[in-house]
């Protein structure tokens, strides 16, 4: 996890799963986001916006037409704002 200060009462924190090369325990994760996000309310930050997306993914890319394709994500990282209303 890494901290960036985004302005006055604005923080960018990222997350990132570990790649064990399986499939990506989604809710594991989301979790684990949202235990922090619960820990960081004490201190009056609240989560504004999140976006989670794929850092490493194995499998085939496919036909689009014939929808072939096996891929799965072994690596998710998520971006998450946190604010602060004061």
């Amino acid at each position: 996890m890494s901290d960036f200060q985004a302005g006055p009462n604005q923080r960018f924190v990222t997350y990132y799963s570990s790649d064990t090369g399986g499939q990506v325990d989604t809710e594991a994760f989301v979790a684990g986001i949202a235990a922090d996000a619960d820990q960081r309310k004490l201190n009056g930050w609240r989560l504004l916006s999140t976006s989670i997306f794929p850092l490493r993914q194995v499998g085939t890319a496919g036909n689009v037409l014939l929808q072939s394709g096996g891929q799965m994500a072994t690596m998710l990282a998520a971006v998450v704002v946190y604010v602060r209303d004061f």
